[in-house]
């Protein structure tokens, strides 16, 4: 329909609780272990940086994982420069706190437990993403995403959240 918004179309999305933070290896870099809220068995390891976007064990984060960061699929971003604004005008990384650029490098999948992995590095900060391998069927070795994330704003953590950020309508 015309005038209405278009819904963006993630690879990925759940909303997780942050159970841990190992901030002992890197000064400006943690490691964070979450579990998800939404899909048990979803289970995400992170590196952020956590002096640009400080998280403490118990916070809400809703994560959207997309190969593209316009809806129509009209723009897609080459490197971690191209989020300009002025160049790429509105899109999805408007939505969130923060945003990373990276690859995905591995992708297992034990078939008998009916679990994948896939493993992606955002400029040597990486991810371990664990999910059921339908979840995860749209990843593939090399392929190009942009990881997103924002603190769920809400007086109590332990209620169910949408995947969706808290600023999305």
């Amino acid at each position: 329909m015309e005038g209405q918004p278009q819904t963006h179309q993630f690879m990925f999305e759940d909303t997780f609780k942050v159970k841990a933070l190992d901030d002992s290896r890197f000064e400006r870099a943690g490691r964070l272990d979450c579990e998800s809220q939404t899909y048990p068995g979803n289970h995400l390891e992170l590196d952020i940086n956590h002096v640009i976007y400080p998280v403490a064990p118990g916070e809400i984060l809703s994560v959207a994982i997309t190969d593209n960061v316009s809806p129509d699929k009209t723009r897609k971003l080459t490197t971690a420069y191209d989020h300009d604004k002025r160049l790429l005008g509105k899109s999805i990384l408007d939505e969130y706190g923060y945003v990373m650029f990276g690859k995905v490098y591995k992708k297992d999948e034990n078939k008998e437990k009916r679990v994948a992995t896939v493993h992606a590095s955002f400029g040597g900060l990486l991810m371990r993403l664990k999910s059921d391998p339908d979840q995860l069927q749209e990843f593939h070795f090399a392929d190009q995403s942009t990881s997103s994330s924002e603190k769920q704003r809400t007086a109590s953590p332990e209620l169910p959240v949408q995947a969706a950020p808290a600023s999305a309508p």
